[in-house]
């Protein structure tokens, strides 16, 4: 990885920490992290949003920084920004952070940006709503990069790494086969109680109601910073060069892009009125399994049953071509006796059983179940068989070039929205396109408009 100088940490981030009282038990440290993130190189919607608008993620970026696009803050982040700068540490572990930021081209910081774009305009303004700061929008990127499929040690999953206790205080349901905090409509109300009652609890102090969010308020009232590891400091200056980089992000830069291939996601019901289905029998295409198994986090086995949040299966752009009568196989089980592969795999440092399946497109609960584990704790040179996992795709050096814009797509240029722009004032620079044209190309509200979106204009 290669060196991040002090001279850029000054520019990006000035310095900033974050406390916890005992170790973050759940959550990555800052290796974990890294190891989250660059593993979405390799996703399905990487290529689909690769396809859609050739470069946007694997091409390089120099870092830049420019004060005309820095954005506002709250009064809180403003806060919580302080005291985490009067942490011990901060510039040498701050260092660290940015060099997993800036390593590869900011691979991560590409693929965080990505990733977040999906979920978060909405959440942030759900949060904004609800009488919160929107800059809680922030915390999944530091904790997860916002991977909804996101399921790591100490049983915490879905994109805010919510522990058990707390989804089932808030009303969130946990069953076999069944998961909602992977569920973005359900996740979003229960990280806003969540973050309701730590701001309750300890109020004026961001940085308690942070901890109290991630580690519960036990951790809050105990908080000593005087007592941290070095494990938790990392991951805690991780989240203040997040905050700080924030100020310099595109807001919102590729949300344009997930909408449009939100169009591309169909959604799909069993041809028959099978009780339960069955990944492993939906397609024979390895690849296409683990594209809808990752576009349906939710569903935490191979079986499934369809329920009211989830009445019918999501299918991604990639998999598309599996269904071409539009209806899913689930008409027949797996054959009970059948031996799946097993793929041997060695963890490596700051790889969890999430990370590992996910890598593999199989579920956590296997891995436990073929190699005897008495949890989802596992340490580094440990070997563990995967049973019928595919071995993961190959790095992006390995790849062929991405596959250009299907030509039954019509062009487009880019327009990116400056502050107090419209769509009428963005038609009035364009003599061919006219608002309603604007309007209906992209799909995003006129009220939803926002400094740093991209809008598509549609050819002369």
């Amino acid at each position: 990885m290669p060196y991040c100088s002090n001279r850029h940490i000054r520019w990006i981030v000035p310095v900033l920490g974050f406390i916890l009282p005992v170790p973050l038990s759940g959550q990555p440290d800052l290796r974990g992290w890294d190891g989250i993130i660059r593993s979405m190189q390799h996703a399905h919607w990487v290529e689909e949003l690769e396809t859609l608008e050739p470069g946007c993620i694997r091409t390089e970026t120099e870092p830049r920084l420019d004060p005309l696009r820095f954005k506002s803050r709250s009064q809180w982040a403003e806060q919580l920004i302080a005291q985490l700068e009067a942490l011990p540490l901060a510039e040498h572990h701050a260092d660290r952070a940015l060099r997993c930021l800036l390593a590869d081209g900011m691979l991560n910081f590409r693929l965080l940006c990505a990733s977040s774009d999906r979920y978060r305009p909405a959440v942030a303004q759900a949060f904004q709503k609800a009488g919160l700061p929107e800059e809680w929008a922030l915390l999944p990127l530091a904790l997860t990069g916002w991977d909804n499929a996101y399921y790591g040690p100490g049983r915490r999953a879905g994109a805010w790494a919510m522990d058990y206790a707390s989804a089932q205080v808030h009303g969130l349901t946990i069953r076999r086969g069944w998961d909602a905090r992977h569920l973005p409509e359900e996740m979003t109300p229960a990280a806003i109680a969540h973050a309701q009652s730590a701001t309750d609890h300890f109020l004026d102090n961001a940085l308690l109601q942070v901890i109290a969010f991630v580690r519960g308020h036990h951790a809050a009232v105990r908080f000593d910073p005087l007592q941290l590891d070095a494990e938790l400091l990392e991951w805690c200056h991780l989240l203040r060069v997040l905050f700080q980089a924030e100020r310099n992000f595109d807001r919102d830069d590729m949300h344009s892009l997930w909408l449009l291939r939100e169009h591309q996601t169909s959604t799909l019901k069993c041809a028959d009125q099978a009780d339960v289905a069955f990944f492993s029998t939906l397609h024979e295409d390895p690849n296409v399994t683990a594209a809808l198994k990752s576009e349906n986090p939710w569903f935490t086995t191979d079986s499934f049953r369809f329920s009211t949040p989830r009445p019918d299966l999501r299918i991604p752009p990639t998999a598309a071509h599996a269904f071409p009568d539009g209806t899913l196989p689930c008409d027949h089980r797996p054959p009970p006796a059948s031996p799946s592969a097993v793929v041997l795999h060695e963890v490596a440092p700051g790889e969890f059983l999430g990370i590992i399946a996910r890598d593999y497109g199989v579920r956590i609960d296997d891995i436990i179940r073929h190699n005897g584990l008495d949890g989802d704790l596992i340490r580094v040179g440990q070997m563990l068989a995967i049973p019928g996992g595919t071995p993961p795709r190959p790095t992006q050096a390995e790849r062929s070039p991405s596959p250009a814009p299907s030509q039954d797509i019509a062009p487009w240029t880019w327009h990116t929205v400056s502050e107090g722009e419209s769509y009428w004032s963005i038609a009035r620079q364009y003599e061919h396109a006219g608002m309603e044209d604007l309007m209906r190309m992209n799909d995003i509200p006129a009220e939803a408009l926002r400094p740093g979106m991209k809008l598509r204009i549609p050819p002369p």
